[in-house]
């Protein structure tokens, strides 16, 4: 492998590496407790999908269905998602809470926040170079999928 790719491939690496340290750390978007990345995505996905039952959840997620009930139970305990049953009486329905909103919102405009420089460097670049991140991403993300067990 080049020298130039080398840095390329360790410069990704360290990204993904402080990213994965930000986004471990818990926070509290004013409920007085803290809530896991994990948790915010799945009160974001339940916010994007109201009624969502959880099977639905674990495929939209991408993940089992006992890693959405664990996450799921959670999130009841702190009081962030209420289960129903109105629909199907053999089915649980999600739907956020009051604070679930809160949470959501909050998640959303931290991510609005952290990304905007993303929109200045779109501004910016050329439709060549945007065409070239974009297969960049693609290809790495296809990579990583093909790698997944």
């Amino acid at each position: 492998m080049g020298s130039e790719v080398n840095e390329l491939v360790n410069l990704f690496q360290s990204i993904l590496h402080v990213y994965s340290i930000i986004e471990r750390q818990p926070r509290d978007f004013g409920i007085g407790y803290t809530v896991h990345l994990s948790e915010l995505q799945t009160v974001s996905s339940i916010g994007e999908h109201p009624d969502v039952n959880m099977t639905q959840l674990a495929e939209i997620m991408g993940v089992t269905r006992g890693a959405i009930s664990q996450t799921v139970r959670k999130l009841v305990t702190k009081k962030l998602v209420s289960r129903t049953n109105e629909r199907n009486h053999k089915e649980i329905n999600l739907k956020l809470t009051s604070l679930g909103e809160m949470v959501r919102n909050g998640y959303l405009e931290r991510m609005k926040e952290e990304f905007t420089f993303a929109d200045e460097l779109y501004a910016a670049a050329t439709p060549a170079e945007r065409e070239l991140v974009k297969r960049l991403f693609l290809q790495i993300h296809r990579n990583m999928k093909n790698r997944l067990p």
